[in-house]
């Protein structure tokens, strides 16, 4: 089965209908992040921003847990109708409140515009969303949202679990889909988890990866899910492939899992700059006759200028070892290094 793979699209709609009409495959995964701005101007998304954060620092202050996605619009709600909301006036909440709403419009326009591209090509495509991405079953794209679902495709079971436990500004977090995990070992609470461990798929599609796989942030750790570790460790699929940290990117072996990020496909303004993108990756999944199914073969590509160029190509035999080899020196040494 040939498979192509993209994650955090951040509004790059244009590359992936490029991809898509350059690219064969029996199947396309889009694994989050699909948009990135939700406002025609800067000047309503630093606004919105602005008053997005006051709220929901005092709707914190009175006592409402952070993992209440739903506590900033119910605050400003509060203050509309004259309820005590300190520190918020009804015109700053009643502001809020139509602000989201064009942020909500605005990102139902993008769907649209994504399922546009994908239809057009009438290719078979999962998508999930990230942390940027509201819930898709009342989008466009809904025909091809894997977020809690599984399906099989040819000999492979593919499961699906977007979203990440973060706050992202300039997104109503109302819209956004929920990531419920608390606690650690034995006291450990992941929706998650249970979903992925009911599946026992083959390959596990996540925008937030399992904790350290491709999880790591310079100057904070590892930051990937408790919960979706601890189902790799229970299920053991062939494939995990996960997104949301642009920067810990690659191919990697744990036990008999591999996980693979290719990194951001669209450009985003990082913490240490800009982040130009275009990333994205072609794999084999195969079976032999004894029914032993495993990753086979992966090329890591970047769209560049609307040509698509491939970076290196990783071999993978059935004993699951890898050899890395290098075609694009010059694109590949922008990155540095692929295979972990």
């Amino acid at each position: 089965m040939q498979i192509v793979y993209l994650t955090d699209i951040h509004d790059n709609f244009a590359g992936v209908s490029s991809v898509l009409n350059r690219c064969e495959a029996d199947l396309y995964i889009l694994s989050g992040d699909l948009t990135y701005h939700c406002f025609g101007t800067d000047d309503a998304l630093f606004r919105f921003i602005e008053l997005q954060e006051k709220i929901r620092r005092l709707a914190l202050n009175s006592g409402v847990p952070p993992s209440d996605i739903h506590a900033t619009q119910r605050y400003a709600e509060n203050a509309v109708k004259g309820k005590e909301t300190q520190g918020l006036t009804a015109d700053e909440g009643k502001e809020y409140l139509l602000l989201a709403k064009e942020a909500h419009q605005e990102l139902l326009r993008k769907y649209q515009t994504l399922h546009k591209a994908i239809a057009a090509t009438r290719k078979k495509c999962f998508i999930i969303p990230g942390n940027y991405d509201i819930e898709l079953s009342n989008t466009a794209v809904a025909a091809y949202n894997l977020h809690e679902k599984a399906e099989v495709v040819g000999a492979f079971k593919f499961a699906g679990y977007g979203s990440a436990p973060i706050f992202t500004p300039g997104i109503p977090q109302e819209l956004t889909v929920a990531f419920e995990e608390k606690g650690m070992g034995v006291s450990l609470k992941s929706t998650p988890m249970d979903f992925m461990l009911s599946q026992k798929a083959d390959v596990f599609i996540l925008h937030n990866p399992p904790y350290g796989t491709l999880d790591k942030l310079a100057r904070y750790g590892h930051c990937g899910s408790q919960g979706l570790r601890e189902a790799v460790d229970v299920v053991n699929p062939r494939l995990v492939l996960s997104g949301h940290v642009h920067e810990s990117y690659g191919l990697l072996k744990v036990g008999s899992t591999y996980f693979l990020n290719t990194s951001n496909f669209g450009s985003v303004e990082g913490v240490d700059g800009p982040e130009p993108g275009g990333y994205f990756a072609t794999l084999q999944l195969r079976m032999d006759e004894s029914g032993q199914k495993f990753l086979r073969e992966v090329v890591w590509k970047r769209l560049v200028a609307g040509r698509v160029v491939d970076l290196c190509e990783v071999s993978i035999d059935k004993k699951l070892r890898a050899n890395e080899k290098i075609i694009d020196t010059k694109e590949y040494e922008i990155m540095g290094r692929f295979l972990l």
